[in-house]
This record gives structure tokens, sequence and C-alpha cells, in this order.
């Protein structure tokens, strides 16, 4: 009987045997050479599936056989070349092997009739970034791009701050420049991860890209640019609860809500597009700090619940004068507000005593309104598309206006205790206007040469009041106007030799900045500075890679960091700008193996001089402040080894780990600071393929005890879990995901040099749960429109308020 049962299976794949063919080709470049090394991946024409695939050999052949009847296209790839989809085919029962030769053209041009659907990969290691694909993310879902970010390998996220590999001094930017937002924190807090296409991770940038700055994550947005209507809407709601008694409240609950719409319509010689979002979330933060003040000890417990609420906006067009020149317009701003109660209990201990000698609190009620708007005006001529030739200007202008109005109250916990009432309100417009050009000469197949320009002008307008009552205080207000130009310009260079792409470039910069308070001109400074840069990628077989880049940055005083006055958070604690900080500089290189174009194992070294530590503690009497200041030589080593995670098709992801040295030696206080530590940093990210269109996912990251500044900060991690479903025909899904599960992402710090000796534990909600739902309407089967940068640089990175 089982015998019996089984025939028919055996015959069946008999039959199926005698039907599966071979599909084989040639890769070559448009000058007919053959192409090594290509990756050929044979899709399902219907949905994308993989069915089969091939790397090409050293004459460019390829073969994928046992290809069972059905209709498929062929997806190419091969690094420093475009993309290539082929047109689909069908592979009848009765065929015999089918033949498809493919040409690939360099990465410069730009194939208008490419249309590619299939599923990335997680993570892609091209030659000069590494690219992390989110769109598909089930964790993404709901969530907001600060937490998106924690999930790029050796990226985290401590108290609000992108470090990467124990290094600050990361730019993010946004759909390919620094973003047009002045407070990145608020922005990324706000912005809803379901607008993310991908991010990128430029560890080395070029001489194209600003000198300003360490390495870049490049947020790219969504766009749904295809031909006729289209567009996304979504909702999401989210929620968390905890125990605050340790915090001195019943708060329990918190929420967010975002609901969002894209729309993109494109016809002919227009393509035009909008997005609105809007956030509304409540969420707190928690200090505990004890303060060692010669011979007594503030115990200090601040919760402060925060109420904020953001709208995001987004309109542009695109026209194509011809077929070789568009001209684009782009506005986008945000309109944000927040409101804070934080109350902060305090009590004075002496030593060894278990009861206060005294206890008071401080009340803070902060209103915070920011807005901004940013138009671009952008041009693009194509002189030849198929070898990249084209020549791009653009022209941007942001202006922000930023509120701020503190309510400060300090009482003695005593019954019939006098109240201390003070306000601190900052009014703080920005203009930034800047400029650029570039362009692009291929002079053959394998060498092009860039050159552009660039000039930027920003103008700030500090202006601050400290009130005493309803009087003002005129030592502890002030108005800080600061003017700052830019100009630079660069050349860069790219070759392709045998098994080679090589790149060198230079920049040269220009900075003019002055700042003014009182009357009083406080900076006044003007120099010209060289940024070389370099990089080489060997392909030393189908599957290795060797890459290797080096650049000089440098990190100029952000425009806060240089105002001189004071802004109390508390009556104890208060930070203070610095205008006589002078910009950092940096020499960095690295050396990476890659596996499947994906980073497998790397070593980074950089070191950096006039280093600006931008929370360098002081004391004064019972009162501890914060401020910027050129104090030290710092050296950072990072040894680097990430590995797939793959089983069939059920399970795909990756694995890593990181061995970091920070090693800082500084003068600071009369005091020598000469302090190194090495950590450990491992992470992981696991996704389940189940059937009926559910995914799961699951990641998480542990950091052992490490050095940060004057901060020993103790061991952290997160755990993270998502799941997916899609439905409708792909149109609609619903994310549900689950963040920080063991609620380990808690900042345990602890700081002991000269006469300071602070211990705080921070947590926040990091612990929550989110339901998002979206849904895709019009026509999403054709080909997208171009993606533009814009012409903002560093400028507005530079700029921050919390």
């Amino acid at each position: 009987m089982k015998i019996a049962a089984l025939l028919p299976a055996f015959l069946l794949s008999l039959s199926f045997s005698h039907a599966q063919i071979t599909v084989q080709g040639n890769i070559t470049d448009e000058n007919k050479q053959p192409l090594g090394f290509a990756s050929i991946a044979l899709v399902a024409a219907k949905d994308s599936q993989l069915v089969g695939g091939a790397l090409s050999g050293e004459d460019g052949a390829f073969s994928i056989p046992g290809v069972p009847a059905g209709e498929y296209r062929l997806l190419t790839t091969l690094v420093g070349y475009e993309t290539q989809y082929s047109e689909p085919f069908v592979v009848q029962s009765d065929s015999k092997n089918v033949t498809a030769d493919i040409v690939l053209l360099p990465a410069a041009n730009l194939l208008g009739e490419a249309v590619v659907v299939a599923k990335r990969p997680l993570f892609e290691q091209k030659a000069d970034r590494l690219v992390m694909n989110v769109s598909d993310s089930p964790v993404a879902a709901g969530g907001s791009a600060l937490e998106v970010l924690q999930k790029m390998p050796g990226v985290l996220v401590v108290q609000d701050r992108v470090t990467l590999a124990g290094n600050s001094g990361v730019q993010i930017w946004i759909d390919g420049k620094p973003s047009q937002y002045a407070d990145m924190n608020a922005v990324l807090r706000d912005m809803p991860a379901d607008q993310i296409e991908r991010i990128e991770l430029i560890t080395q940038p070029g001489a194209q890209y600003d000198a300003a700055g360490g390495a870049i994550i490049n947020i790219i947005l969504k766009r749904d640019a295809n031909l006729g209507f289209n567009g996304t809407a979504g909702m999401t709601f989210g929620g968390s609860a905890y125990n605050q008694a340790d915090a001195g409240t019943d708060d329990r609950y918190y929420h967010r809500l975002s609901p969002s719409l894209s729309l993109n319509y494109r016809k002919n010689k227009w393509n035009l597009f909008g997005s609105y979002s809007y956030f509304q979330r409540t969420f707190f933060s928690v200090f505990q700090v004890e303060r060692f003040i010669g011979d007594e000890i503030y115990d200090q417990t601040n919760y402060t619940p925060f109420d904020v609420g953001s709208h995001n906006y987004r309109l542009g067009a695109d026209f194509f004068v011809t077929g070789k020149t568009t001209v684009g317009v782009l506005f986008r701003g945000f309109d944000r507000s927040s409101d804070s109660r934080s109350g902060n209990v305090t009590e004075v201990f002496g030593q060894g005593q278990s009861q206060p000698d005294g206890a008071f609190t401080t009340l803070n009620d902060t209103r915070n309104d920011r807005s901004n708007v940013f138009g671009n005006v952008n041009l693009k001529h194509e002189f030849d598309a198929k070898t990249g030739h084209f020549f791009n200007l653009d022209f941007d202008y942001n202006h922000y206006d930023f509120r701020d109005v503190s309510a400060l109250n300090i009482f003695q916990n005593e019954p019939g205790s006098p109240e201390s009432r003070s306000e601190q309100r900052v009014d703080q417009p920005i203009g930034i206007f800047s400029g650029k050009a570039d362009y692009s000469l291929p002079v053959d197949s394998t060498f092009k040469l860039e050159l552009g320009a660039k000039t930027s002008f920003a103008a700030i307008d500090n202006d601050l009041q400290f009130l005493r009552g309803t009087a003002i205080d005129p030592a502890r207000s002030n108005e800080f106007l600061y003017r700052e130009n830019i100009n630079a310009g660069y050349l860069n260079l790219s070759k392709k030799l045998a098994r080679f792409d090589l790149n060198a470039g230079l920049r040269a910069e220009q900075t003019v900045a002055t700042g003014e308070t009182g009357g009083v001109k406080v900076l006044d400074r003007n120099y010209l500075q060289w940024f070389p840069s370099a990089s080489a990628m060997y392909r030393m077989g189908p599957h290795f890679g060797l890459q290797t880049s080096y650049s000089r940055r440098v990190n100029r005083p952000g425009f806060q960091q240089q105002n001189p006055f004071a802004f109390f958070i508390d009556s104890l604690t208060y930070t203070q700008g610095n205008p006589q900080l002078r910009p950092e500089t940096s020499n960095n290189a690295q050396l990476a193996l890659t596996y499947d174009n994906q980073p497998f194992i790397r070593v980074s070294y950089g070191k950096t001089d006039d280093v600006i530590i931008e929370n360098a503690p002081r004391l004064e009497g019972t009162t501890t402040f914060t401020t910027s200041a050129n104090l030290a030589e710092y050296e950072r080593w990072a040894f680097e080894l990430n590995f797939p995670v793959k089983f069939k098709k059920l399970i795909d992801g990756y694995g890593g780990n990181q061995f970091i040295l920070n090693a800082y030696d500084a003068e600071y206080l009369d005091t020598r600071y000469e302090r190194s530590k090495w950590n450990w940093l491992a992470y992981a990210q696991v996704n389940v393929n189940l059937p009926a269109e559910f995914k799961v996912e699951l990641g998480g990251w542990y950091m052992t005890p490490f050095l940060e500044e004057f901060f020993d900060i103790g061991a952290m991690g997160g755990l993270n879990f998502g799941a997916s479903k899609t439905f409708w025909n792909k149109r609609g899904r619903l994310s549900l995901s689950f963040n920080d599960i063991l609620y380990t992402q808690q900042s345990n710090v602890h700081i002991d040099f000269s006469d300071i000796v602070v211990n705080f534990l921070q947590h926040n909600d990091s612990r929550n749960m989110r339901l998002t739902f979206s849904y895709r309407f019009g026509n999403t089967e054709l080909k997208n429109a171009r993606r533009r940068d814009t012409s903002s640089e560093t400028e507005t990175s530079r700029v921050k308020v919390e």
C-alpha cells in the first residue's frame, strides 16, 4: 500500500526532471569585454521569488541548470556596474536550453528602463558603503528612525546620541545630504521608520563629500515614483507600561500615534510627489544621580514626562525639459511642539549617614516650539546618459524658528518653605543658504573624472533671557550672533584596472566665522584646509574581495557649542558654550575583507587632534556644569567580524562582533587625563520567512562596559522582536514589534576626575510595543523616477537645541 502511494509521486518527479532545462549566457560590458564574478539570479516573473542563481566565470559565461517550466527574469549585479533586470521570458516544458546574453553598464549610468522588484538582501557591501535595506523589516514598522538606526551593525544609540564603534563623530544625512533639520535627535525620534527605504553607512567619505564630520549614515526615504498615480497610507498605534515607583510617580502608561500619507503622480514630462505624517507620542526620561561634593552626597531623582506632537511634510516636482535636462523643486519641513514637566527631588546626606540632612525640589516646566521650512531648486543635464557624463546644479535655503520657555521653581521640602522662581526663554531664528555644482566626465569606460564647487552661508541669532520672578537678570541673559561662510572645491578620479577599482580625491575648504555677544566680538576666524582621500577595491575571486580606504576629515564646532551662554537644566546642573573652540581634524583608515559583497572582516583606525570634548565637567560650589572644549588627542581601533546566518529559504540574517579600543590623552583642570579601554560589541539579526506571507524578525545587541570622553559607561544591550503579514496582493501589511524586551537599554555612568565624582543611571521609554497597518494604492508596477540629491551640507547637522 505504501509503495502504491509513493509510485505516483515518483513518476511525477521523473516527469519534472525531464522538463527541467538550463538557462545560460554571457555577461559583458559595453565594449563586449567579458565580466567575471557577476551575480546572476533567476527569479519568478510573477512574484520575484528566487529560483536559482550562478556566478559568471572569468570568461563571462554562466549556467543555471535544472530550471522547471515557467516565466522568469534574470537579475544581474556586479560591483561597479548598474544592476540589470532582463525582460520576462517563458520556459516551456518542451524547451531546450535558453540563452540570454547580458550587457552591464558602469555604475555612473542611469538605466531608465531598469525595473528592480526582487527582494533585496538585508545588507549589501559596496565599494564605498554598507547598505542596510529596511523597507520590509517588521521591527522597523511603526518605530522611529532613531530606533531603526540601532539595527545597523556597529551603530549604537546611547542617550539619544548616535555612535559608531565607540565614535560619536557621525553625520546623519537624509536623501544624500546632511539633514535640513536642525535638531537631529528630535527629528530621528519623531520620524516614522515606515518612511525609510534604506540606510547607507559610509565610513570613509571621499572628496566629493563635505570634509566636516566623520562617518556618514545616509537615510534614504521612500519615494514611490511610479508612472501614473500611486501612494501609501499608514497608521501606527503603540504603547508601553512601567512601574515608576523608583522615580516617585504614579505614571505608568505611555502611547504613540502616527498616521501618514504619501502620494506620487508621474505622466509625460512631469513627476509630482508629496507626503505628510503626524507623530504624537508621550514618553519619559528618568535620571538618578549621586554627586559627591566635599563631605556631602547629593542624591537626585529626576523624572521628566514628555508630550510631543510633530507635523512633517514634503512636496516636490521634477520637470523633464528634454530627454537630457531635468529641473526639480522640493519643499519640506516640520512643525514640532513639546511639553514636559520635570520633577527633581534632591536629598543631601553627610558621609556615612542613612538619613538626609535636608531635601529640596526643582520643578522645570518646559515648552519647545520648533519649525523649519526648506526649499531646493535643482537642475541636471546629461550630456550622455550611457556614459554618465552630466552636470548638476543645486541651490538650498533653510529657515528655522526655535522657541523654548523653561519655568523653574525651587523650594525646600518643608512646610511653608519659600519658593525661588525663575524662567529661561530662548528665541533662535536660523537661516542657511547653500549652493553647489558638480560635473562628471567619463574619459572612457574605465576612467572617470569628477569635480565640483560649493558655497554656504549661515546666520544664527540666539537670544537668551533669564528672569528671576518677572525681572530679567542681565548677568545670565545674552544675545549671540553667529555668521559663517564656507567655500569648497574638489577633484576626484576613479579608475577600473582589471580586478581593481581605484579612487583618489582632494578637497579644499575655506572657513570664515565670526561671533558677537553684547556688542563684543568673541569669535573671528578665517582658515583654509586640505583633505585628501583614497580607496581601492580588489576582487580576489567569485566570493572574496579586499577593500581599503583613507580620508582626512574635520569636525567644526557646532553653532550652539560656541555660544557662551549658560542654560540651566536644574538647580545643580547647567551647560555652557565655548566661543574659543577650534575645529578638530582626524586621519582615518580601514582595511576590509568582504564575502559575497557583504562585510566579513574589517580593521579600522582613527586619530583625532584637538578633540572637542562635548561634556567636559566642572564644579563650582555645589553646581556641576558641562562645557565643550578642545582637550584631547583621541585614538580609536576597531576590529570587526561579521558572518551571515542562512538556512535554506526559511532563515536569513547576520551576526557580528567588534572589539573596540578608545584612548584619550588630555590636559584639563590642571590634571592629566590619560585613559584607554577595550570593549566588546556583539549584534545579530535573524529573519524567518513563514508560509502565508508571515515574517518574523528577532534582533539584539550587547556591549561590555566602555569609555566615552570622561564617562565610564556600564554594560548595556537590547533585544527586539517583530512579526508581519502581507495580504491583498501584497498591497496591505500588518506589523507588530516589541522593542527592548528585557529593558536593558539603560545607561549606568560613572565620572571620577579631579574633584568631580558623579554616578548616574538613566532609563527611558525604550521598551514598547507597536502595531502598524499600511496600504499601497494606485499603480505599483512601473518604473521609478530619478532620485536627486540637494546641496545642503553639514551646516545644518551642526545645529542642536535640546
